[in-house]
Order: C-alpha cells, then structure tokens, then sequence
C-alpha cells in the first residue's frame, strides 16, 4: 500500500509538462498570425505600388499630391507626365527646395558676374569703336585733302616742265657754251658743284619714279604693305615714291595702310609740298 501511495505523489511531475507545452503553442499560434499579417501587408503594399508606379485607373496621379512629399512611400509614384514640370515646387520636399533654391543662387550671382563683364566688354568695344571711327574720318579727311593737294602738285609740275622745255629752246637757239661759260666765269667751284648735284639728282630722281612706278603697277594691298616696311627704314624715300604716282594709285595704297600712318604720311607730304612753294 506505502507503494501505491508514494507513486501517486510523483504523479504532478507530468502535469507540469503539459502546461509548458500549451504555452509552445500559444507563441506558435502568435507568430503565425503576425507572418500572415505580415504576408498580407506585404501583398498588398506590392500591389499598392504597382497599382500606383503603372497609374492603374489614374490612381498615381490621384495619390501624388497626397504622398509625393513623403520619403520612400513617393517612389511608388509613376513617372511625372510630359506637361508637368519635375522642378515645379509642388513636386519638391523642402529638402529640395533648399537644395534648388541654393542653386539658383549661385546660378544667379554666376550669371551677374558674367553680365557685368558683358556690359564692361561692351563699353570697351565701342570706345574703341568710336576712336576707330575717329581716325577713319580723318584718313578720309586727309586723304581729300593729299588728293587736292596731288592734283595742285601735277599741275604745277606740268607747268614747272613746260617752263623747263621753254628754258631748253631758248638755250638751244642761243648759246649754250657762253651760258656755260658765263657761270664758270662767275663761280667755277659752285657751278662744277652745281653740275654734280644735278646729275645726282636726276639718276636719283630716274630711280625713284622706277619704284613709283613699279609699286603703283603691283596690286594696292601688297604696295601697302612693303611701303609700311620701309617708312620705318627710309620715310623720305616713301614721300618720293608716293609723291611721283598718280592721285588715284597713291590713295588707293594709303587705303590699305594702317589709319594712323597713312594719316602721318600724307601730313608729311602736305608739309614738304608746303615747304616747296614758299
């Protein structure tokens, strides 16, 4: 009988195991129904974001004003359409709008400097414009003012040769050697002088209207330029070659020189043609 009793003592040691094994099943029974929730939710926000990112039934337009500021869940919208503005604030976070408003900023101050420097670049441009045009008009001025000159020149050289052959004829129709004679008496050194000079400057005067020549016949732009080359070696010489062409062919020449010295040159040549008719 003590031995019936004592095993019915032991008896509790298997109820306490039963009542761990049902709160098993009651967490099992938990994490089941928050995994199909899970599921749930899942499949539902999956085909809430393709509803959405395809604008099913136009529900991506519908929502986006709704949810289009809100991080992550925004790009589950679908593409902006064509007619609609991506920068437009009513698209934007305020994280954007800093961050765009900033830009503009310094796409501004940017595009300031540069404008200014426009408008600087400008100024430059016209006074150089206007001096350019300055010089121009008096090129112009002074070239009128060589061609008249020019042609007062021609005539009195005309005439001057008209007198030379008068002189000629009477020399040869009278006595040249007593005439010879006559200065040889008066001053043989100043006449022998005076002889020697005169040969010089006709072979001299014979070169120069061959380079006047030859320079008036070449095309006006390549004259121009080797005339500039040697005014800086010879500024006389250039007087006498352009001095001894016609109007026309020397202001054709000056037209392609630089403003600033065909302005030099023709005043040099007014000034030497003034010197020789006073």
């Amino acid at each position: 009988m003590a031995g019936k009793v004592k095993t019915k003592a032991e008896a509790p040691v298997p109820q306490g195991s039963d009542s761990k094994g049902g709160s098993g099943g009651f967490l099992h029974g938990l994490l089941t129904v928050l995994l199909s929730i899970l599921i749930v939710l899942a499949v539902f926000g999956g085909a809430f974001y393709y509803v959405l990112k395809n604008n099913i039934y136009n529900l991506g337009e519908y929502f986006r004003p709704r949810i289009e500021k809100t991080p992550i869940i925004r790009h589950a919208l679908p593409p902006l359409p064509a007619w609609e503005d991506p920068d437009d604030p009513k698209h934007l976070t305020q994280a954007e709008l800093i961050k765009k408003y900033n830009e503009y900023r310094s796409d501004k101050a940017d595009l300031t400097l540069r404008l200014e420097e426009a408008n600087r670049r400008i100024m430059e441009l016209e006074s150089e414009k206007e001096r350019l045009s300055s010089l121009k008009d008096e090129a112009e001025a002074a070239r009128l003012d060589n061609e008249k000159l020019l042609e007062k020149i021609e005539q009195e050289r005309a005439q001057l040769q008209k007198e030379k052959e008068e002189v000629a004829q009477i020399i040869a129709r009278g006595n040249p050697e007593g005439l010879k004679d006559y200065f040889n008496r008066i001053d043989p050194e100043t006449a022998q002088k005076i002889y020697t000079d005169i040969i010089k400057q006709e072979a001299a005067d014979q070169q120069v209207k061959a380079m006047a020549k030859t320079y008036a016949e070449m095309e006006p732009a390549n004259a121009a330029a080797i005339l500039t080359e040697l005014t800086s070696k010879d500024t006389d010489l250039v007087l006498d070659i352009i001095s001894l062409m016609k109007s026309d062919e020397s202001a054709e020449i000056m037209e392609n020189m630089e403003p600033e010295l065909a302005a030099e040159l023709i005043k040099k040549l007014a000034d030497r043609n003034i010197k020789n008719t006073e």
